[in-house]
C-alpha cells in the first residue's frame, strides 16, 4: 500500500465519524432551532469538507517531513480533498450570504451582518493565532531574532483577523504560516467576498443575480480553460503565474456558484427525489476525483456545483448528512479547519512519533487518524469555550437586545 493510496481516508472518515457518535463529545450537539437559517443537509456536510481538508494537509506533511517541500501531494485524490473542500466552502459562504442580501431585497442590516462576522470569525481566529505565536516563542527559544519593533508589526498582521492579506513570518522563523497549515488565506478571501456585499447589493433586486452569475462565469471561464493545467513546477510556496490566475478564477467561480444556487433555492422549483437527487449528488463528485487531478477547470466546478447544489436542495447522500455525528462534526467545522495546522505541527514534533509515522504508509496513517481524533477533540473544546461564547455574543450585539428586569417583565 502507498501512503498515497485513496482508500485509507474513508477508513479515517469513518472512525472519526464513530468517535462524533459517543457520548463524550455531545457537548457539540446543538438544538436545530439555535442555527440561522442554513439547510439541514448543509449543516451535515461542513465537518466532511474540514475534514477533507485536513487529510489534504496530512498528505502535503508527508512530503514536508520527507522533502522539506510544502507542495501538492502527487495524488490527485488528495490534491482535490483539499481544493474541493475550500471551493464548498466558499459555495457554502456565497450561498448563505448572498440568501441574505435576496430576502432583504439587497437592503440587510449591513451593521448586523459585520458585528455578526467579527464575532463568528475572531475569536478562534485569535486562538489559533495565539497558539501559533507559542509554537514560534518555543522553537526560537523565547528570544528575540529580530528587532522588536519589527516582530511587533509582524505580530500586528497577524492579529488583524485575517482582514490583513500579509501574514509573515515572525521573529526570523521561516514557515510561521506552515504552523496553521497555511489556511489562514482562506479567511482573507472570505473577508474580501463580505467587504463585496455592500457594492454588489443592488444585484440583489429583481432577477438579476442569474444574468450577473453568467457574466461573471464567462469572464473566469476563459482563465479556467487557460489556466487550467498546473504547471509542474507550481508549488503554494513557488506560485507560477498559471497557478495564480487559475486558482483566482476558481475561487470566483466557486463564489458565483454559491450565488446561482442561493437565487436558484428561493425560486422554489420542481426537486428530485431524495434517492435520486444522492444518486446524482455523488456521481457528479465522483466524476470530479476520478475524472481530474486539480480544480481549475470548468468541468470540475460545474460538478461540484451541480453536487453543491442538490445537497441545498435537500439531498442527505442516503442520510449520512443527517446523522447526529455528521452533525456534531459540521459544529465544530471552522475549529477543525483553523487548528489542524497545529495538531499537525504539535504532534509531529515529537521525534519517536515522527519516526514511527515515517516507517512505512500503515503507520502514517495510524498517527494520521490518531491526529484527526485529537483534533477533534480540540475542536469540540474550542468550540464550546471560545467559538459558541462569540458567536453569542456577536446575536446579543446585532440584535441589541437586552433582558430586561424581572419586575419590569412583569409589569402589565
Amino acid at each position: 500500500m502507498s501512503v498515497f493510496s485513496p482508500w485509507p481516508y474513508f477508513v479515517l472518515v469513518l472512525v472519526v465519524l464513530g468517535a462524533m457518535a459517543l457520548p463524550v463529545f455531545r457537548a457539540a450537539d446543538e438544538p436545530h432551532d439555535a442555527r440561522d437559517r442554513r439547510t439541514a443537509t448543509l449543516d451535515g456536510l461542513r465537518g466532511f469538507l474540514a475534514l477533507s481538508v485536513f487529510v489534504h494537509h496530512l498528505m502535503v506533511t508527508h512530503g514536508y517531513i520527507e522533502r522539506g517541500e510544502w507542495t501538492f501531494p502527487p495524488s490527485g485524490f488528495h490534491t482535490l480533498l483539499g481544493q474541493a473542500g475550500v471551493g464548498v466552502f466558499f459555495m457554502i459562504t456565497a450561498f448563505l450570504f448572498w440568501g441574505k442580501l435576496l430576502d432583504a431585497k439587497g437592503r440587510p442590516d449591513w451593521r448586523g451582518l459585520y458585528t455578526g462576522r467579527l464575532w463568528r470569525i475572531g475569536p478562534t481566529y485569535l486562538l489559533a493565532v495565539g497558539l501559533m505565536f507559542l509554537v514560534v516563542g518555543w522553537r526560537t527559544g523565547f528570544e528575540l531574532r529580530e528587532p522588536a519593533w519589527s516582530v511587533l508589526a509582524e505580530v500586528l498582521q497577524w492579529l488583524a483577523l485575517g482582514i490583513w492579506p500579509l501574514q509573515p513570518d515572525i521573529n526570523g522563523y521561516v514557515g510561521t504560516t506552515l504552523i496553521l497549515a497555511g489556511v489562514t488565506w482562506t479567511v482573507f478571501v472570505e473577508w474580501l467576498f463580505y467587504g463585496a456585499l455592500r457594492p454588489m447589493a443592488p444585484l440583489a433586486r429583481g432577477a438579476r443575480t442569474p444574468r450577473f452569475v453568467i457574466g461573471g462565469m464567462l469572464l473566469v471561464c476563459l482563465p479556467l480553460l487557460v489556466f487550467g493545467a498546473l504547471s509542474p513546477g507550481a508549488t503554494p510556496s513557488r506560485p507560477t503565474l498559471a497557478l495564480v490566475i487559475g486558482a483566482l478564477a476558481w475561487v470566483l467561480a466557486s463564489f458565483l456558484m454559491g450565488m446561482l444556487s442561493a437565487w436558484l433555492v428561493r425560486r422554489k422549483g420542481p426537486r428530485l427525489p431524495q434517492r435520486e437527487a444522492s444518486l446524482l449528488a455523488l456521481a457528479c463528485l465522483a466524476g470530479v476525483f476520478l475524472g481530474f487531478g486539480h480544480m481549475v477547470g470548468p468541468v470540475q466546478v460545474l460538478l461540484l456545483w451541480v453536487f453543491f447544489h442538490l445537497v441545498c436542495t435537500g439531498s442527505t447522500l442516503f442520510g449520512l448528512l443527517g446523522t447526529r455525528a455528521a452533525r456534531r462534526m459540521s459544529t465544530v467545522s471552522y475549529s477543525i479547519y483553523l487548528l489542524q495546522g497545529l495538531v499537525l505541527t504539535l504532534v509531529f514534533a515529537v521525534p519517536p512519533v515522527r519516526a514511527f509515522a515515517m516507517s512505512g504508509p500503515t503507520a502514517y496513517w495510524l498517527v494520521g487518524a490518531g491526529c484527526a481524533l485529537l483534533l477533534a477533540a480540540a475542536s469540540v473544546a474550542s468550540y464550546r469555550l471560545v467559538e459558541k461564547p462569540g458567536i453569542a455574543r456577536g446575536r446579543r450585539l446585532r440584535s441589541g437586545a437586552r433582558p430586561m428586569p424581572a419586575a419590569q417583565a412583569a409589569r402589565p
